[in-house]
């Protein structure tokens, strides 16, 4: 199930740490009064922008996808109802269309960076216009012209979120404080709590918000390459083929 895909060897070392945390804490008694405000900024600041960041990628990805397609049913369109171009040409044409959006697809799921290949598909296109622009009209060779360029400027785009995403840096950042917190966390709950609870509620305590953090920060690698079938909310690629 997709399901276990949330929970990787980051979320059992979060846990491990806070049950380290916890026994030191209680073995050692070891207890102090802190403001954790400081330290939830270290930890949700740098997770919500990262969630965020992720999120605003796939919606813009959902939305490329589409201008995609809809730019290749546009040069699909011109395609056929221009009369002069023999039917022969016309399926020739869908082929060439069906098979750059099979590249781009292929090249998303499987994360093969750079634009030559994609660039390739589009100049197959380009020349076939330029080889039949006797039987197309001049006003809608340049429509396809036009319709190429917004193909190209998908493409590009959903291309370079291959390569380009959260800084690295912010994310080592989160990742290392979601470890580090318990270690500030154990003591200030046996502070707070030792009359309360129990002193094994203190380890549940720890691992259940190692475990939340641990998980949201999973969530947001998940989302992070939205074309790829690993996680449950990733974009469905295979619903934007051609279907000509």
């Amino acid at each position: 199930m997709k399901i276990w895909s949330y929970f990787n060897l980051r979320t059992f070392l979060a846990i491990a740490v806070s049950q380290v945390a916890a026994y030191l804490a209680i073995r050692f008694n070891i207890k102090f009064q802190v403001d954790l405000l400081l330290y939830g900024l270290c930890v949700v600041f740098p997770l919500h922008f990262s969630l965020q960041s992720a999120f605003k990628r796939r919606e813009r990805a959902l939305e490329y996808l589409s201008l995609f397609k809809g730019w290749c049913l546009a040069l699909h369109y011109s395609f056929q109802i221009s009369i002069d171009l023999p039917a022969e040409r016309k399926q020739t044409a869908r082929e060439l269309l069906k098979g750059m959006q099979a590249h781009l697809i292929q090249q998303l799921e499987n994360r093969i960076g750079g634009f030559k290949l994609m660039q390739a598909r589009l100049d197959e296109v380009f020349s076939f216009v330029e080889a039949n622009h006797e039987q197309i009209s001049k006003r809608n060779v340049l429509r396809m012209v036009r319709y190429l360029g917004n193909v190209a400027e998908a493409s590009t785009f959903l291309i370079s979120l291959i390569s380009h995403r959260t800084m690295a840096g912010l994310r080592f950042y989160s990742i290392f404080f979601i470890v580090i917190l318990p270690l500030v966390q154990g003591p200030l709950l046996l502070h707070r709590l030792e009359s309360v609870v129990p002193t094994w509620a203190i380890y549940v305590l720890l691992a259940f918000s190692s475990l939340i953090l641990a998980t949201l920060d999973n969530f947001q690698t998940l989302l992070e390459y939205p074309f790829d079938p690993k996680g449950m909310d990733n974009v469905k690629v295979r619903e934007f083929e051609l279907d000509i």
